[in-house]
Protein backbone atom coordinates (compact mmCIF):
# COMPACT_ATOMS: atom_id res chain seq x y z
CA UNK A 1 0.00 0.00 0.00
CA UNK A 2 1.50 3.35 -1.08
CA UNK A 3 2.26 5.73 1.80
CA UNK A 4 -0.17 8.65 2.08
CA UNK A 5 1.13 12.21 2.31
CA UNK A 6 -0.65 15.32 3.55
CA UNK A 7 -1.29 18.20 1.16
CA UNK A 8 1.66 20.23 2.51
CA UNK A 9 3.92 17.19 2.45
CA UNK A 10 2.79 16.39 -1.12
CA UNK A 11 3.91 19.81 -2.36
CA UNK A 12 7.33 19.38 -0.75
CA UNK A 13 7.53 15.83 -2.08
CA UNK A 14 6.84 16.99 -5.65
CA UNK A 15 9.61 19.60 -5.38
CA UNK A 16 12.05 17.02 -4.05
CA UNK A 17 11.03 14.64 -6.83
CA UNK A 18 11.69 17.30 -9.48
CA UNK A 19 15.08 18.04 -7.89
CA UNK A 20 15.92 14.32 -7.89
CA UNK A 21 14.88 14.00 -11.54
CA UNK A 22 17.05 17.00 -12.48
CA UNK A 23 20.04 15.48 -10.69
CA UNK A 24 19.59 12.04 -12.24
CA UNK A 25 19.10 13.54 -15.68
CA UNK A 26 22.87 14.04 -15.94
CA UNK A 27 23.53 10.37 -15.31
CA UNK A 28 20.71 9.35 -17.65
CA UNK A 29 22.23 11.40 -20.45
CA UNK A 30 25.64 9.85 -19.84
CA UNK A 31 24.21 6.34 -19.84
CA UNK A 32 22.11 6.93 -22.97
CA UNK A 33 25.09 8.31 -24.87
CA UNK A 34 27.29 5.47 -23.66
CA UNK A 35 24.79 2.78 -24.70
CA UNK A 36 24.35 4.20 -28.19
CA UNK A 37 28.08 4.71 -28.78
CA UNK A 38 29.53 1.59 -27.13
CA UNK A 39 27.18 -0.73 -29.02
CA UNK A 40 28.38 0.63 -32.37
CA UNK A 41 30.81 -2.33 -32.93
CA UNK A 42 27.80 -4.66 -32.90
CA UNK A 43 26.49 -2.92 -36.01
CA UNK A 44 29.61 -3.98 -37.87
CA UNK A 45 29.08 -7.59 -36.83
CA UNK A 46 25.30 -7.80 -37.28
CA UNK A 47 24.61 -5.50 -40.26
CA UNK A 48 27.93 -4.52 -41.87
CA UNK A 49 26.09 -3.13 -44.89
CA UNK A 50 24.39 -0.50 -42.72
CA UNK A 51 27.33 0.24 -40.44
CA UNK A 52 27.92 3.76 -41.72
CA UNK A 53 24.26 4.74 -41.58
CA UNK A 54 23.76 3.33 -38.08
CA UNK A 55 26.95 5.03 -36.89
CA UNK A 56 25.48 8.31 -38.12
CA UNK A 57 22.33 7.66 -36.07
CA UNK A 58 24.36 6.89 -32.96
CA UNK A 59 26.49 10.02 -33.32
CA UNK A 60 23.29 12.04 -33.76
CA UNK A 61 22.05 10.70 -30.41
CA UNK A 62 25.40 11.59 -28.84
CA UNK A 63 25.17 15.18 -30.09
CA UNK A 64 21.56 15.42 -28.92
CA UNK A 65 22.59 14.18 -25.47
CA UNK A 66 25.31 16.82 -25.27
CA UNK A 67 22.75 19.46 -26.21
CA UNK A 68 20.32 18.27 -23.52
CA UNK A 69 23.19 18.08 -21.03
CA UNK A 70 23.85 21.78 -21.62
CA UNK A 71 20.15 22.67 -21.30
CA UNK A 72 19.78 20.66 -18.10
CA UNK A 73 22.83 22.39 -16.64
CA UNK A 74 21.33 25.80 -17.47
CA UNK A 75 17.93 24.87 -16.01
CA UNK A 76 18.83 25.92 -12.45
CA UNK A 77 15.19 26.65 -11.55
CA UNK A 78 14.11 23.13 -12.59
CA UNK A 79 11.40 24.43 -14.91
CA UNK A 80 12.06 22.08 -17.84
CA UNK A 81 13.28 18.92 -16.11
CA UNK A 82 10.44 16.70 -17.28
CA UNK A 83 10.42 18.29 -20.75
CA UNK A 84 14.10 17.45 -21.22
CA UNK A 85 13.62 13.89 -19.95
CA UNK A 86 10.63 13.35 -22.27
CA UNK A 87 12.59 14.79 -25.21
CA UNK A 88 15.46 12.38 -24.62
CA UNK A 89 13.08 9.43 -24.36
CA UNK A 90 11.13 10.32 -27.51
CA UNK A 91 14.27 11.02 -29.54
CA UNK A 92 15.81 7.71 -28.44
CA UNK A 93 12.66 5.85 -29.50
CA UNK A 94 12.69 7.69 -32.84
CA UNK A 95 16.29 6.70 -33.55
CA UNK A 96 15.59 3.10 -32.52
CA UNK A 97 12.58 3.13 -34.86
CA UNK A 98 14.82 4.20 -37.78
CA UNK A 99 17.36 1.52 -36.90
CA UNK A 100 14.69 -1.20 -36.87
CA UNK A 101 13.29 -0.02 -40.20
CA UNK A 102 16.73 0.05 -41.84
CA UNK A 103 17.78 -3.37 -40.52
CA UNK A 104 14.82 -5.48 -41.61
CA UNK A 105 11.81 -4.57 -39.46
CA UNK A 106 10.54 -7.70 -37.77
CA UNK A 107 13.79 -9.54 -38.46
CA UNK A 108 15.86 -6.80 -36.79
CA UNK A 109 17.57 -7.59 -33.50
CA UNK A 110 17.40 -3.94 -32.54
CA UNK A 111 14.01 -4.38 -30.90
CA UNK A 112 16.12 -5.01 -27.77
CA UNK A 113 16.86 -1.29 -27.81
CA UNK A 114 13.23 -0.51 -27.00
CA UNK A 115 13.39 -2.76 -23.94
CA UNK A 116 16.64 -1.11 -22.83
CA UNK A 117 15.10 2.34 -23.28
CA UNK A 118 12.12 1.49 -21.05
CA UNK A 119 14.27 -0.15 -18.37
CA UNK A 120 16.96 2.55 -18.30
CA UNK A 121 14.50 5.44 -18.10
CA UNK A 122 12.37 3.71 -15.44
CA UNK A 123 15.40 2.84 -13.32
CA UNK A 124 17.25 6.15 -13.61
CA UNK A 125 14.26 8.49 -13.22
CA UNK A 126 11.86 8.51 -10.24
CA UNK A 127 8.82 7.48 -12.30
CA UNK A 128 5.47 6.39 -10.91
CA UNK A 129 3.94 3.06 -12.04
CA UNK A 130 1.44 4.89 -14.28
CA UNK A 131 4.24 6.87 -15.94
CA UNK A 132 6.16 3.64 -16.54
CA UNK A 133 3.10 1.98 -18.10
CA UNK A 134 2.40 4.96 -20.36
CA UNK A 135 6.01 5.34 -21.52
CA UNK A 136 6.39 1.58 -21.95
CA UNK A 137 3.17 1.31 -23.95
CA UNK A 138 4.33 4.15 -26.18
CA UNK A 139 7.60 2.28 -26.81
CA UNK A 140 5.64 -0.82 -27.89
CA UNK A 141 3.52 1.30 -30.26
CA UNK A 142 6.61 2.92 -31.79
CA UNK A 143 8.12 -0.52 -32.32
CA UNK A 144 4.96 -1.73 -34.08
CA UNK A 145 4.99 1.37 -36.28
CA UNK A 146 8.62 0.65 -37.20
CA UNK A 147 7.80 -2.97 -38.08
CA UNK A 148 4.85 -2.11 -40.30
CA UNK A 149 6.75 0.79 -41.82
CA UNK A 150 9.38 -1.74 -42.95
CA UNK A 151 6.73 -3.33 -45.23
CA UNK A 152 5.92 -6.15 -42.80
CA UNK A 153 3.16 -8.44 -44.04
CA UNK A 154 1.29 -10.80 -41.73
CA UNK A 155 2.00 -14.39 -42.45
CA UNK A 156 5.31 -16.10 -41.88
CA UNK A 157 6.99 -13.80 -39.33
CA UNK A 158 3.83 -13.24 -37.23
CA UNK A 159 5.12 -15.50 -34.47
CA UNK A 160 8.34 -13.50 -34.26
CA UNK A 161 6.43 -10.23 -33.93
CA UNK A 162 4.17 -11.69 -31.24
CA UNK A 163 7.23 -13.02 -29.40
CA UNK A 164 9.00 -9.64 -29.49
CA UNK A 165 5.93 -7.69 -28.39
CA UNK A 166 5.28 -10.21 -25.62
CA UNK A 167 8.76 -9.76 -24.19
CA UNK A 168 8.48 -5.98 -24.42
CA UNK A 169 5.13 -5.98 -22.60
CA UNK A 170 6.52 -8.32 -19.91
CA UNK A 171 9.45 -5.98 -19.28
CA UNK A 172 7.11 -2.98 -19.10
CA UNK A 173 4.93 -4.73 -16.50
CA UNK A 174 7.94 -5.87 -14.44
CA UNK A 175 9.46 -2.41 -14.46
CA UNK A 176 6.08 -0.91 -13.47
CA UNK A 177 5.87 -3.29 -10.50
CA UNK A 178 9.40 -2.37 -9.44
CA UNK A 179 8.47 1.30 -9.80
CA UNK A 180 5.46 0.71 -7.53
CA UNK A 181 7.72 -0.63 -4.78
CA UNK A 182 10.26 2.15 -5.23
CA UNK A 183 7.55 4.83 -5.19
CA UNK A 184 6.10 3.38 -1.99
CA UNK A 185 9.54 3.19 -0.39
CA UNK A 186 10.40 6.71 -1.54
CA UNK A 187 7.19 8.17 -0.09
CA UNK A 188 7.56 6.28 3.16
CA UNK A 189 11.15 7.45 3.57
CA UNK A 190 10.10 11.01 2.74
CA UNK A 191 7.27 10.82 5.31
CA UNK A 192 9.66 9.56 7.98
CA UNK A 193 12.13 12.30 7.08
CA UNK A 194 9.42 14.95 7.48
CA UNK A 195 8.41 13.46 10.83
CA UNK A 196 12.03 13.55 11.93
CA UNK A 197 12.29 17.21 10.95
CA UNK A 198 9.09 17.96 12.87
CA UNK A 199 10.47 16.17 15.92
CA UNK A 200 13.74 18.08 15.57
CA UNK A 201 11.84 21.39 15.44
CA UNK A 202 9.93 20.37 18.55
CA UNK A 203 13.17 19.53 20.36
CA UNK A 204 14.67 22.84 19.25
CA UNK A 205 11.67 24.69 20.67
CA UNK A 206 11.96 22.80 23.94
CA UNK A 207 15.69 23.46 24.07
CA UNK A 208 15.13 27.17 23.40
CA UNK A 209 12.52 27.30 26.15
CA UNK A 210 14.87 25.49 28.51
CA UNK A 211 17.73 27.84 27.63
CA UNK A 212 15.51 30.88 28.15
CA UNK A 213 14.36 29.55 31.51
CA UNK A 214 17.92 28.77 32.56
CA UNK A 215 19.08 32.16 31.34
CA UNK A 216 16.26 33.87 33.23
CA UNK A 217 17.03 32.05 36.44
CA UNK A 218 20.74 32.74 35.98
CA UNK A 219 20.07 36.45 35.57
CA UNK A 220 17.91 36.49 38.67
CA UNK A 221 20.53 34.60 40.63
CA UNK A 222 23.30 36.92 39.45
CA UNK A 223 21.26 39.99 40.29
CA UNK A 224 20.53 38.61 43.75
CA UNK A 225 24.20 37.84 44.42
CA UNK A 226 25.25 41.31 43.24
CA UNK A 227 22.96 43.06 45.67
CA UNK A 228 24.21 44.04 49.06
CA UNK A 229 22.00 41.99 51.34
CA UNK A 230 21.81 43.06 54.94
CA UNK A 231 18.60 41.43 55.85
CA UNK A 232 18.20 37.67 56.23
CA UNK A 233 14.74 37.85 54.71
CA UNK A 234 16.11 38.69 51.29
CA UNK A 235 17.62 35.23 50.74
CA UNK A 236 15.99 33.69 47.69
CA UNK A 237 15.61 30.28 49.35
CA UNK A 238 13.43 29.60 52.37
CA UNK A 239 15.61 29.44 55.49
CA UNK A 240 14.06 27.91 58.57
CA UNK A 241 15.35 27.15 62.08
CA UNK A 242 13.46 24.36 63.87
CA UNK A 243 13.87 22.35 67.04
CA UNK A 244 14.34 18.58 67.06
CA UNK A 245 10.55 18.07 66.97
CA UNK A 246 10.11 20.24 63.87
CA UNK A 247 8.63 23.31 65.59
CA UNK A 248 9.65 26.45 63.72
CA UNK A 249 11.80 28.78 65.84
CA UNK A 250 12.55 31.28 63.11
CA UNK A 251 12.03 31.62 59.35
CA UNK A 252 12.66 34.30 56.76
CA UNK A 253 9.88 36.22 55.07
CA UNK A 254 10.32 34.19 51.88
CA UNK A 255 9.25 31.03 53.72
CA UNK A 256 5.98 32.51 54.97
CA UNK A 257 5.17 34.10 51.63
CA UNK A 258 6.01 30.92 49.77
CA UNK A 259 3.69 28.76 51.83
CA UNK A 260 1.04 31.41 52.46
CA UNK A 261 1.57 31.42 56.26
CA UNK A 262 1.39 34.08 58.97
CA UNK A 263 4.49 34.74 61.09
CA UNK A 264 2.58 34.98 64.35
CA UNK A 265 1.14 31.46 64.04
CA UNK A 266 2.88 28.56 65.76
CA UNK A 267 3.89 26.18 62.96
CA UNK A 268 5.51 22.77 62.85
CA UNK A 269 7.42 22.01 59.64
CA UNK A 270 6.27 18.37 59.80
CA UNK A 271 2.65 19.51 59.49
CA UNK A 272 3.49 21.23 56.20
CA UNK A 273 4.79 17.93 54.68
CA UNK A 274 2.21 15.87 52.81
CA UNK A 275 0.64 13.37 55.27
CA UNK A 276 1.92 10.22 53.56
CA UNK A 277 5.52 11.52 53.72
CA UNK A 278 5.61 12.91 57.28
CA UNK A 279 6.95 9.82 59.03
CA UNK A 280 9.68 9.34 56.46
CA UNK A 281 10.66 13.00 56.81
CA UNK A 282 10.87 12.64 60.59
CA UNK A 283 13.03 9.50 60.47
CA UNK A 284 15.14 10.04 57.33
CA UNK A 285 15.77 13.76 57.69
CA UNK A 286 15.06 15.41 61.05
CA UNK A 287 16.48 12.59 63.15
CA UNK A 288 19.67 12.39 61.06
CA UNK A 289 20.22 16.16 61.23
CA UNK A 290 19.58 16.12 65.01
CA UNK A 291 22.23 13.40 65.33
CA UNK A 292 24.79 15.70 63.69
CA UNK A 293 24.73 14.53 60.09
CA UNK A 294 24.63 17.05 57.23
CA UNK A 295 21.78 16.03 54.94
CA UNK A 296 21.75 17.50 51.44
CA UNK A 297 19.31 17.42 48.53
CA UNK A 298 16.49 15.71 50.43
CA UNK A 299 13.38 15.95 48.25
CA UNK A 300 9.89 16.27 49.71
CA UNK A 301 6.52 17.83 48.98
CA UNK A 302 5.17 20.71 51.04
CA UNK A 303 1.65 22.07 51.12
CA UNK A 304 1.89 25.49 49.55
CA UNK A 305 -0.53 28.39 49.46
CA UNK A 306 -4.02 27.09 48.81
CA UNK A 307 -2.99 23.52 49.63
CA UNK A 308 -1.23 22.91 46.31
CA UNK A 309 1.77 20.57 46.69
CA UNK A 310 5.22 22.05 46.06
CA UNK A 311 8.25 20.00 45.02
CA UNK A 312 11.11 21.15 47.25
CA UNK A 313 14.72 20.24 47.98
CA UNK A 314 15.89 20.56 51.58
CA UNK A 315 19.40 20.82 52.98
CA UNK A 316 19.85 20.54 56.73
CA UNK A 317 22.56 20.80 59.35
CA UNK A 318 22.82 21.02 63.15
CA UNK A 319 23.44 24.54 64.59
CA UNK A 320 25.41 24.72 67.81
CA UNK A 321 26.96 27.43 69.95
CA UNK A 322 29.40 26.56 72.69
CA UNK A 323 28.46 22.91 72.14
CA UNK A 324 24.86 23.75 72.91
CA UNK A 325 22.14 22.99 70.39
CA UNK A 326 20.55 26.10 68.94
CA UNK A 327 18.36 24.36 66.42
CA UNK A 328 18.30 22.60 63.07
CA UNK A 329 18.84 24.87 60.07
CA UNK A 330 16.81 23.96 56.99
CA UNK A 331 17.33 25.57 53.59
CA UNK A 332 14.33 24.88 51.39
CA UNK A 333 14.39 25.39 47.63
CA UNK A 334 11.39 25.13 45.29
CA UNK A 335 12.30 22.75 42.43
CA UNK A 336 8.88 22.57 40.78
CA UNK A 337 10.09 24.38 37.66
CA UNK A 338 13.18 22.17 37.46
CA UNK A 339 11.02 19.06 37.75
CA UNK A 340 8.80 20.25 34.93
CA UNK A 341 11.81 21.01 32.74
CA UNK A 342 13.32 17.59 33.49
CA UNK A 343 10.06 15.95 32.46
CA UNK A 344 9.99 17.97 29.23
CA UNK A 345 13.56 16.90 28.46
CA UNK A 346 12.70 13.25 29.11
CA UNK A 347 9.75 13.50 26.76
CA UNK A 348 11.92 15.14 24.11
CA UNK A 349 14.56 12.41 24.39
CA UNK A 350 11.86 9.77 24.08
CA UNK A 351 10.53 11.37 20.89
CA UNK A 352 14.06 11.54 19.48
CA UNK A 353 14.66 7.85 20.29
CA UNK A 354 11.41 6.91 18.55
CA UNK A 355 12.46 8.94 15.51
CA UNK A 356 15.85 7.22 15.41
CA UNK A 357 14.17 3.79 15.53
CA UNK A 358 11.80 4.76 12.71
CA UNK A 359 14.76 5.92 10.60
CA UNK A 360 16.60 2.66 11.24
CA UNK A 361 13.54 0.62 10.18
CA UNK A 362 13.17 2.73 7.04
CA UNK A 363 16.83 2.12 6.18
CA UNK A 364 16.48 -1.60 6.86
CA UNK A 365 13.43 -1.83 4.61
CA UNK A 366 15.63 -0.82 1.69
CA UNK A 367 17.07 -4.33 1.80
CA UNK A 368 13.62 -5.83 2.32
CA UNK A 369 12.32 -4.17 -0.84
CA UNK A 370 15.35 -5.53 -2.68
CA UNK A 371 14.49 -9.15 -1.83
CA UNK A 372 11.44 -11.39 -1.88
CA UNK A 373 10.57 -11.81 1.80
CA UNK A 374 7.24 -12.39 3.56
CA UNK A 375 5.54 -9.59 5.40
CA UNK A 376 6.96 -8.68 8.85
CA UNK A 377 10.28 -10.37 7.98
CA UNK A 378 12.34 -7.70 9.76
CA UNK A 379 10.07 -7.65 12.80
CA UNK A 380 10.40 -11.40 13.20
CA UNK A 381 14.19 -11.27 12.88
CA UNK A 382 14.29 -8.52 15.50
CA UNK A 383 12.09 -10.40 17.98
CA UNK A 384 13.90 -13.73 17.46
CA UNK A 385 17.22 -12.00 18.13
CA UNK A 386 15.84 -10.22 21.20
CA UNK A 387 14.57 -13.51 22.59
CA UNK A 388 17.93 -15.27 22.11
CA UNK A 389 19.79 -12.38 23.75
CA UNK A 390 17.46 -12.41 26.76
CA UNK A 391 17.92 -16.13 27.30
CA UNK A 392 21.71 -15.97 26.78
CA UNK A 393 21.98 -13.06 29.22
CA UNK A 394 20.73 -15.38 31.97
CA UNK A 395 23.94 -17.37 31.74
CA UNK A 396 26.75 -16.00 33.95
CA UNK A 397 29.35 -16.08 31.16
CA UNK A 398 27.22 -13.74 28.99
CA UNK A 399 25.84 -11.34 31.61
CA UNK A 400 28.74 -8.91 31.30
CA UNK A 401 28.55 -8.92 27.49
CA UNK A 402 24.79 -8.63 27.01
CA UNK A 403 23.80 -6.54 30.02
CA UNK A 404 22.42 -3.00 30.11
CA UNK A 405 21.17 -1.66 26.78
CA UNK A 406 22.78 -4.55 24.87
CA UNK A 407 19.47 -6.37 24.46
CA UNK A 408 17.61 -3.52 22.75
CA UNK A 409 20.65 -2.34 20.75
CA UNK A 410 21.40 -5.82 19.39
CA UNK A 411 17.74 -6.52 18.59
CA UNK A 412 17.39 -3.28 16.66
CA UNK A 413 20.75 -3.79 14.93
CA UNK A 414 19.62 -7.20 13.65
CA UNK A 415 17.20 -5.61 11.16
CA UNK A 416 20.19 -4.24 9.22
CA UNK A 417 21.71 -7.68 8.63
CA UNK A 418 20.95 -7.71 4.88
CA UNK A 419 21.28 -3.95 4.20
CA UNK A 420 24.13 -4.78 1.80
CA UNK A 421 21.67 -6.33 -0.67
CA UNK A 422 20.91 -2.86 -1.97
CA UNK A 423 24.30 -3.12 -3.69
CA UNK A 424 23.49 -6.36 -5.57
CA UNK A 425 22.28 -6.06 -9.17
CA UNK A 426 18.59 -6.79 -9.84
CA UNK A 427 19.28 -9.44 -12.47
CA UNK A 428 21.20 -11.45 -9.85
CA UNK A 429 19.09 -10.72 -6.78
CA UNK A 430 15.77 -11.53 -8.45
CA UNK A 431 16.96 -14.53 -10.46
CA UNK A 432 14.50 -17.37 -9.89
CA UNK A 433 16.74 -20.28 -10.90
CA UNK A 434 20.05 -21.49 -9.43
CA UNK A 435 22.85 -18.94 -9.41
CA UNK A 436 26.09 -19.47 -11.30
CA UNK A 437 29.32 -19.61 -9.32
CA UNK A 438 30.13 -16.05 -10.38
CA UNK A 439 26.67 -14.72 -9.45
CA UNK A 440 26.79 -16.56 -6.14
CA UNK A 441 30.13 -14.93 -5.36
CA UNK A 442 28.67 -11.51 -6.21
CA UNK A 443 25.62 -12.17 -4.04
CA UNK A 444 27.84 -13.04 -1.08
CA UNK A 445 29.41 -9.60 -1.38
CA UNK A 446 26.29 -8.14 0.25
CA UNK A 447 27.90 -8.83 3.65
CA UNK A 448 30.89 -6.67 2.72
CA UNK A 449 28.70 -3.93 1.22
CA UNK A 450 26.50 -3.76 4.32
CA UNK A 451 29.37 -3.89 6.79
CA UNK A 452 31.29 -1.18 4.95
CA UNK A 453 28.27 1.16 4.89
CA UNK A 454 27.69 0.83 8.64
CA UNK A 455 31.42 1.09 9.33
CA UNK A 456 31.46 4.42 7.48
CA UNK A 457 28.53 5.59 9.62
CA UNK A 458 30.41 4.48 12.75
CA UNK A 459 33.56 6.36 11.70
CA UNK A 460 31.62 9.56 11.07
CA UNK A 461 29.78 9.37 14.40
CA UNK A 462 31.01 11.79 17.06
CA UNK A 463 30.16 9.40 19.91
CA UNK A 464 30.82 5.72 20.52
CA UNK A 465 27.73 3.76 19.56
CA UNK A 466 27.20 0.21 20.76
CA UNK A 467 24.33 -0.06 18.30
CA UNK A 468 26.52 0.71 15.27
CA UNK A 469 29.16 -1.75 16.49
CA UNK A 470 26.53 -4.48 16.73
CA UNK A 471 25.04 -3.59 13.33
CA UNK A 472 28.45 -3.58 11.63
CA UNK A 473 29.45 -6.99 13.00
CA UNK A 474 26.06 -8.49 12.16
CA UNK A 475 26.19 -7.22 8.57
CA UNK A 476 29.75 -8.50 8.07
CA UNK A 477 29.60 -11.89 9.80
CA UNK A 478 26.02 -13.23 9.99
CA UNK A 479 26.81 -15.77 7.24
CA UNK A 480 29.91 -17.13 9.02
CA UNK A 481 29.61 -20.68 10.40
CA UNK A 482 30.87 -22.19 13.65
CA UNK A 483 33.03 -24.78 11.79
CA UNK A 484 34.63 -22.17 9.51
CA UNK A 485 32.76 -23.06 6.31
CA UNK A 486 30.86 -19.76 6.12
CA UNK A 487 31.64 -16.52 4.32
CA UNK A 488 32.98 -13.91 3.68
CA UNK A 489 36.09 -14.59 5.83
CA UNK A 490 35.69 -18.20 6.96
CA UNK A 491 35.93 -17.33 10.67
CA UNK A 492 35.86 -20.19 13.20
CA UNK A 493 33.92 -20.50 16.47
CA UNK A 494 34.44 -17.52 18.80
CA UNK A 495 36.32 -15.58 16.15
CA UNK A 496 32.79 -14.77 14.97
CA UNK A 497 31.32 -11.90 17.04
CA UNK A 498 28.59 -13.04 19.44
CA UNK A 499 25.95 -10.77 17.91
CA UNK A 500 26.57 -12.27 14.44
CA UNK A 501 26.25 -15.80 15.84
CA UNK A 502 22.92 -14.89 17.42
CA UNK A 503 21.46 -13.32 14.27
CA UNK A 504 22.75 -16.23 12.16
CA UNK A 505 20.44 -18.63 14.03
CA UNK A 506 17.52 -16.18 14.04
CA UNK A 507 17.93 -15.65 10.27
CA UNK A 508 18.15 -19.40 9.66
CA UNK A 509 14.94 -20.07 11.61
CA UNK A 510 13.23 -17.29 9.66
CA UNK A 511 14.40 -18.72 6.31
CA UNK A 512 13.26 -22.25 7.21
CA UNK A 513 9.80 -21.26 8.47
CA UNK A 514 9.04 -18.53 5.92
CA UNK A 515 7.93 -19.06 2.36
CA UNK A 516 10.51 -17.40 0.11
CA UNK A 517 11.88 -17.79 -3.39
CA UNK A 518 14.70 -19.94 -1.99
CA UNK A 519 12.72 -22.93 -0.79
CA UNK A 520 9.56 -24.45 0.55
CA UNK A 521 8.31 -23.31 3.95
CA UNK A 522 8.77 -25.87 6.72
CA UNK A 523 7.10 -26.39 10.08
CA UNK A 524 8.38 -25.15 13.43
CA UNK A 525 9.09 -28.74 14.51
CA UNK A 526 11.18 -29.37 11.40
CA UNK A 527 13.05 -26.10 11.98
CA UNK A 528 13.91 -27.09 15.57
CA UNK A 529 15.19 -30.47 14.35
CA UNK A 530 17.35 -28.85 11.63
CA UNK A 531 18.85 -26.21 13.92
CA UNK A 532 19.71 -28.73 16.65
CA UNK A 533 21.39 -30.90 14.03
CA UNK A 534 23.56 -27.95 12.96
CA UNK A 535 24.90 -27.26 16.49
CA UNK A 536 28.68 -27.30 16.34
CA UNK A 537 28.65 -27.10 12.54
CA UNK A 538 26.69 -24.06 11.43
CA UNK A 539 25.77 -22.61 14.83
CA UNK A 540 27.31 -21.92 18.22
CA UNK A 541 26.20 -24.77 20.55
CA UNK A 542 25.49 -22.28 23.37
CA UNK A 543 23.11 -20.34 21.14
CA UNK A 544 21.41 -23.55 20.00
CA UNK A 545 20.94 -24.46 23.70
CA UNK A 546 19.35 -21.08 24.32
CA UNK A 547 17.12 -21.61 21.28
CA UNK A 548 15.98 -24.98 22.61
CA UNK A 549 15.09 -23.31 25.94
CA UNK A 550 12.89 -20.75 24.23
CA UNK A 551 11.76 -22.53 21.05
CA UNK A 552 8.10 -22.33 22.08
CA UNK A 553 8.50 -18.56 22.38
CA UNK A 554 9.93 -18.58 18.83
CA UNK A 555 6.78 -20.34 17.68
CA UNK A 556 4.55 -17.76 19.38
CA UNK A 557 6.44 -14.89 17.71
CA UNK A 558 6.17 -16.61 14.33
CA UNK A 559 2.42 -17.15 14.78
CA UNK A 560 1.87 -13.58 15.92
CA UNK A 561 3.85 -11.91 13.12
CA UNK A 562 3.17 -14.31 10.24
CA UNK A 563 0.57 -13.10 7.67
CA UNK A 564 -2.75 -14.91 7.93
CA UNK A 565 -2.54 -15.84 4.24
CA UNK A 566 0.36 -18.23 4.90
CA UNK A 567 -0.07 -21.85 5.96
CA UNK A 568 0.09 -22.46 9.74
CA UNK A 569 3.31 -23.72 11.33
Amino acid sequence: MVARLTEDMQQTYVKDLRRLCHHRMFYLLLMTAALFVFYAPLDYLLVPGHYGELLYYRLTVLIFCLFLFFLNHQDTRLRYTYVLASSLYLFSLFVLCLMVIRTGGIASDYFIGFILAVVVFAVMLPLTPSQVLVSGSFAVIVYLVAVFRADFHLGGPANTLINNVFFMVCFVVLVAIQSWFETDSRKESFSLHMQEQEAARYLDQQAEGLEEEIARRSREHQQTENRFRRLFDHIIDDVVLVDTNGRILYANTSFYDHLGLVKEDEINIIDRILPNEQEQFRQSFLQLVADGEVVANYQARLMGAGGAPLEVEINGNRMERDKRLIGLQLIIRDISVRKRMEEDVRKGLFVRKQTENATIMALARLSEYRDVTPKNHLKRIREYSRLLVEFLARKPEYQGTLGGSGVSDLAMASVLHDIGKVGIADDILFQSGPLSAQDQALTRQHTIFGGDVIKAMENSSEVDSGFLEYAKNIAYFHHEKWDGSGYPFGLVEREIPLEARIVALADAYESITSSTKYGKRRSHKQAVHILIGEAGHHFDPDIVDAFVDCEQDFLQIALRLTPSTMDPL
